[in-house]
């Protein structure tokens, strides 16, 4: 990149500023892991959305948490398809949330699977009903258990055809009682069992 770490890592949020998309898009991991919070967050999308993927992944999983929505708006699939675990568990509720449908279907099936029950918790009806068949058969039963009654609303009939007996029966009485008729007429013999034998 032409600037050490050390660099990199003392400039001040009005240089940071002043640093065009190009010369962010150069920078190396070893550059990028010397961001600060702070710094972070004075970069404007256009500035962050420069980044290699592994270059955002390589910035701490810290450093992610505090990405502003904002900011989280700008950010690239192939930026979020390049984050670790560790680095998707650190989303704050707020930030899934704000993840757009094609955003949040960019994140990798490990990441998904390993997001915790608040995160899943936080995810918006539109963002529910745009996961894909895989993403929810990879949820685990643990991580079902973060889902509200509204969110199992919003399922789609095709992700309720992909919904386990296994994940049904581990569901709760009030996370049961959040499915429509529809949804429940859907359901084969074997998930009809486990619905009614749940919470």
């Amino acid at each position: 990149s032409g600037l050490s770490s050390t660099t990199i890592a003392a400039l001040t949020t009005t240089q940071l500023r002043g640093v065009t998309a190009t010369q962010i898009g150069g920078l190396n991991t070893t550059d990028t892991v010397e961001f600060t919070s702070t710094q972070i967050g004075t970069l404007t999308t256009t500035q962050l959305s420069a980044l290699t993927a592994t270059n955002f992944s390589g910035l701490s999983s810290t450093t992610i948490g505090t990405l502003s929505t904002t900011q989280l708006r700008g950010v690239t699939t192939a930026q979020l398809g390049g984050l670790t675990t560790t680095d998707a568990l650190e989303f704050t509720s707020t930030q899934i949330g704000t993840l757009t449908t094609t955003q949040l279907s960019a994140l990798s099936l490990t990441n998904f699977g390993a997001l915790t029950t608040t995160q899943i918790g936080a995810l918006n009806p539109a963002q529910i009903s745009s996961l894909t068949t895989t993403s929810i058969a990879n949820i685990t039963a643990t991580t079902l258990d973060g889902l509200t009654t509204t969110q199992i609303a919003a399922l789609t009939i095709t992700q309720i055809d992909n919904l386990t007996t296994t994940r049904i029966a581990s569901l709760t009485t009030t996370q049961i009682a959040g499915f429509t008729t529809t949804q429940v007429q859907s359901f084969d013999a074997d998930q009809a069992n486990a619905y009614v034998n749940a919470g």
